[in-house]
């Protein structure tokens, strides 16, 4: 880092909505070290809420730059240099491709990233392909993205760097045992095709046959969910399965729940996860992404394939049936997210920076 002022780094995202890539990098805007790196956020769309007031309040300034793709390319090259950046970190697909165009020939390092196992269709890809050559650091969130990079992307082994995500443990902790005649199994997750709620309603409606007293909770939405609450209905599950929509009281709805199951068809890291077993929670999770760099099945919760609806059932119907052995991985699964706390991702990124910068530019 300069000796003189701190490193001012550009993180550039597509949007600040609620979602998983844009928490953490709240989280690293909050407790990032300034007498070592200035962060600016550059946002290419309005979509910005509610990190935006969440980063804002850390002193933290955003730029939103909207418009044609071209005229945000320009902007972001323009205000790249009006603000003084010394060093680019693009977080997520478009933000890479974007990040790239600004950059081209500036001599700024750049890092790019990628956090799912997803290709991102034909034009992006491409833009992908040369962001990732270019970067002086792909930064991905588990092993599994890393060698899906590699592989699908051709992005350079030796200067992808991987940084797990973090977890808020003070926001998400357990609840006293308040075990009462119901139970309840809950996911968290946008309704749409890569989080296969469809599977969430099938199972549910197994999983009911099996054990009576359990609910269940659905947070939140997404342009699927007209059609999964036909499904609910069709199935019999109108007074035992909720829709909340999206919720900002996450973390309360988790405490309320027994049982956390995740139903995607892909993921990089998983974010609910973390944020399932941080709550106390044993897990029934697919096999998708990094899952199984956070779940150690048998111990904090299982892994199941994707699509594997009889697995996903026979585990919930072990642990439902058996409050002891629910309680010993709920005590593992909070031990085990104890482990990806913020200042360890906060302390590797910065590290990264340093590194970064210290490299001899050609």
């Amino acid at each position: 880092m300069s000796a003189t002022r701190p490193v001012r780094v550009a993180l550039v995202i597509g949007q600040l909505t609620a979602g998983g890539a844009e928490g953490q990098l709240w989280m690293l805007c909050r407790g990032i070290d300034r007498r070592l790196v200035e962060p600016v956020v550059y946002c290419l769309s309005k979509r910005t809420q509610p990190h935006r007031e969440q980063i804002e309040a850390a002193n933290v300034p955003v730029r939103v730059i909207s418009g044609s793709r071209m005229s945000r390319v320009r902007a972001l090259r323009r205000w790249l240099r009006e603000d003084r950046i010394d060093a680019v970190h693009a977080w997520l697909f478009i933000a890479n491709a974007y990040a790239w165009a600004a950059n081209r020939g500036s001599g700024r390092p750049l890092l790019t990233s990628a956090r799912n196992c997803k290709r991102q269709g034909r034009v992006l890809d491409w833009f992908n392909r040369r962001a990732f050559a270019a970067s002086d650091r792909v930064v991905v969130n588990s092993q599994e993205v890393a060698h899906y990079i590699a592989r699908e992307y051709g992005a350079p082994a030796e200067r992808t760097t991987v940084i797990y995500n973090a977890i808020d443990t003070e926001r998400f902790h357990p609840t006293a045992d308040t075990a009462g005649d119901e139970l309840c199994v809950v996911m968290v997750g946008r309704l749409v095709p890569q989080k296969n709620p469809g599977l969430f309603v099938s199972a549910a409606a197994a999983l009911r046959q099996r054990v009576p007293n359990v609910r269940f909770v659905l947070i939140g939405d997404g342009p699927m969910r007209p059609w999964i609450e036909q499904e609910i209905a069709a199935a019999g599950l109108r007074d035992r399965c909720v829709v909340t929509g999206e919720r900002h009281d996450v973390p309360e709805l988790l405490r309320q729940a027994d049982l956390f199951w995740l139903t995607s068809n892909w993921e990089g890291l998983p974010n609910v996860v973390l944020e399932a077993m941080a709550s106390g929670l044993p897990v029934v999770v697919t096999d998708v992404g990094g899952a199984h760099e956070l779940v150690r099945s048998g111990e904090e919760g299982f892994l199941v394939q994707a699509g594997d609806q009889t697995g996903l059932v026979e585990h919930s119907v072990a642990l439902l049936s058996d409050a002891e052995r629910r309680r010993q991985f709920a005590r593992a699964a909070r031990a085990r997210a104890e482990a990806f706390a913020p200042a360890l991702m906060i302390a590797a990124t910065q590290d990264l920076y340093a590194q970064v910068m210290q490299r001899p530019r050609s």
